[in-house]
């Protein structure tokens, strides 16, 4: 399990900015697994004929779509309003605070893989 101490500082206040205490090593886990901590992490899957959110395949019962997903948290740029900059995400505290909006809406969901390696679904 990764703890958040083990956390780039700037991460670690991230995390402890925006979630609860009991959730600070999910996070960390949940970046981890993402990005291995990698602030400039990028995975860009789209392309010519696999524009943001077309079907790439189906991975245990999961559809994967393209995608573009950037930062400690991957945060897929795909999802957001088309005048959001996709360089803020670079930012620890934009990255953060965006997963932790998509975290406050769906808890570890919009991380599924990786939520369920660490047991958290």
């Amino acid at each position: 399990m990764t703890n958040i101490s083990d956390a780039p500082i700037e991460l670690q206040v991230a995390i402890r900015e925006f979630w609860p205490e009991s959730e600070w090593d999910n996070a960390a886990g949940i970046s981890w697994l993402e990005s291995e901590w990698n602030a400039f992490a990028e995975a860009d899957t789209t392309d010519s004929t696999h524009p943001c959110g077309s079907t790439l395949r189906y991975e245990g019962g999961q559809r994967i779509a393209a995608e573009r997903s950037i930062g400690y948290f991957q945060i897929n740029v795909c999802n957001l309003p088309s005048n959001w900059n996709p360089c803020h995400l670079y930012n620890a505290r934009h990255n953060a605070g965006t997963a932790h909006d998509l975290w406050a809406g769906r808890r570890w969901l919009p991380w599924y893989f990786s939520a369920q390696k660490l047991g958290l679904l």
